[in-house]
């Protein structure tokens, strides 16, 4: 096997056992496991994203005899470790070859990068109401600051209460698009979450999330 090819097959072990621990963290959030999900995502996931990534950047050209027999040995202890056989990685090659450029990769790929762009938009209509709740706020304030008359003082304060409750929710919505934002923006730089969906055509995919949908229905 040419050492660029055995690369593939490195990069197709990370990637394989990834994909099976994200099936399995999608059935532990399923059933609200989270010291199953925190045992998964610390001791499987982490390092075999950290290892992918590591892969990726790798240049086994300039790697002198003996430093490539060490990286074969280190990718074949991770198959055997995993349960993984050889032809089980070299099936998935083949298919990665075969759909590339109509792949579930592309597809989750092109889905992560919508509802990046949706949840950015998002963002920034959070970020206006906020502004705009803010500056009602201000203005309040200083108005109270301002006013002697305590019946005055409790017409503004009355007025006050409902902007710092929208203030509240609008700053709760804004924690929770910025969090799954940078966890887009994650998975996009990461590139495993949707390089997993790489051995499957884009016709099997979607019709898998067709059938999803139906059981959900």
């Amino acid at each position: 096997m040419r050492r660029e090819d055995f690369k593939d097959y490195a990069l197709e072990v990370a990637l394989t056992v990834l994909k099976v621990s994200s099936t399995q963290m999608d059935k532990l959030k399923e059933i609200g496991d989270l010291s199953g999900i925190e045992i998964l995502q610390g001791k499987v996931i982490s390092p075999y994203e950290r290892i992918y990534g590591a892969l990726l950047e790798m240049n086994v050209d300039k790697m002198s005899d003996e430093e490539f027999n060490s990286f074969k040995e280190m990718v074949e202890e991770l198959r055997v470790k995993n349960d993984l056989t050889v032809d089980t990685i070299e099936k998935a090659m083949k298919k990665r070859v075969e759909f590339k450029g109509h792949s579930g990769a592309k597809v989750v790929e092109k889905f992560y990068k919508y509802n990046l762009n949706r949840l950015l938009d998002k963002k920034s209509k959070v970020e206006e109401v906020y502004n705009s709740l803010a500056a009602e706020e201000q203005k309040l304030e200083n108005l109270l600051k301002d006013t002697i008359q305590e019946e005055d003082q409790f017409d503004i304060i009355y007025k006050l209460q409902p902007v710092r409750e929208k203030l509240r929710d609008i700053e709760m919505k804004y924690v929770k698009v910025e969090k799954d934002i940078n966890e887009l923006k994650r998975k996009l730089e990461s590139k495993w979450p949707y390089e997993i969906y790489g051995v499957i055509s884009e016709e099997e995919l979607l019709e898998t999330y067709k059938e999803a949908f139906k059981m959900e229905d």
